[in-house]
């Protein structure tokens, strides 16, 4: 019996590293891998932000990696991931893209939602 997700997941991804799935066709989700099989991600799903198997974050669709530049360690942004576990999940306000570039850039933003980000008037 497999107790630990990394050992149920085929792939691991390096800590830190953003991945990304397509859902409805068009509209993307995001998450942040752990280095362990696991992904951190803001989840309507779920409700809230929380960490779940690589095969649960991707539910039968193809991850897609997504480069970045951060001035952090994937150490430090999986810490910072991880800081927001059990928050809730807002489509308008904290959906998974917003969590993603707060965890990466420090600013929540949502550039799928456009003039819809009601964070975009914020200062974070």
């Amino acid at each position: 019996m497999r107790d630990f997700p990394f050992e149920r997941s085929q792939t691991l991804h390096p800590a830190g590293t953003v991945l990304s799935i397509t859902v409805y066709g068009v509209i993307k989700h995001y998450g942040i891998a752990t280095g362990y099989g696991t992904v951190i991600h803001a989840s309507r799903r779920f409700g809230r932000v929380a960490e779940t198997d690589f095969n649960t974050f991707c539910d039968g669709r193809r991850a897609a990696i997504i480069p970045y530049a951060a001035p952090i360690t994937g150490s430090e942004i999986v810490a910072r991931a991880r800081s927001k576990c059990g928050q809730r999940y807002n489509v308008l306000v904290n959906n998974c893209e917003h969590f993603m570039t707060w965890v990466i850039e420090g600013k929540g933003r949502s550039a799928q939602l456009g003039p819809a980000d009601a964070r975009r008037l914020s200062k974070d």
